[in-house]
């Protein structure tokens, strides 16, 4: 019996600012490649996408997995995928700072696409609240296609 296999591509990309009281602000505009063979049923870690960090204090942590649902019968939404997890924006002294400023979780469905299907697109925004440092803030945007495998993956 063959495996259900799709593959998830993509990117997930981090646009934010580090609001400077001295000196010039920073930014980042940071994507990252999605592309990740998944197999029915499997809870998988999408981890390219772990941490993204600029201006020396600030970071994005991102959770994302996914997990590929199988071919069903006619008319069942079969071969979707399920993308989940939590983004998490930090600031502080530095890019290892334990100081969580805001998370959000996230989840989308990414259905089967064909040759020429636009890309499922959804976005995190995250905020510091503290008054110093209220201009720091960071989105996170996925834009992710569900395609078929071409080849099996190696092993």
């Amino acid at each position: 019996m063959a495996l259900d296999l799709r593959q998830l591509v993509g990117t997930v990309t981090v646009d934010g600012k580090d609001a400077e009281v001295f000196g010039s602000d920073e930014f980042i505009h940071e994507p990252r490649v999605v592309d990740q063979v998944l197999v029915a049923n499997q809870d998988t870690l999408i981890a390219n996408v772990q941490r993204f960090t600029w201006g020396g204090e600030c970071r994005v942590e991102i959770d994302m997995h996914a997990k590929l649902f199988p071919a069903g019968p006619p008319g069942v939404d079969g071969n979707r995928v399920e993308v989940w997890g939590q983004t998490r924006f930090y600031e502080g002294e530095s890019v290892d700072t334990p100081e969580q400023e805001d998370a959000e979780d996230f989840f989308m469905t990414v259905p089967r696409g064909f040759f020429g299907s636009p890309p499922i697109v959804s976005q995190t925004d995250l905020f510091n609240p503290e008054t110093v440092g209220q201009d720091d803030w960071a989105r996170v945007t996925f834009s992710l296609r569900n395609r078929q495998v071409e080849e099996p993956p190696p092993g």
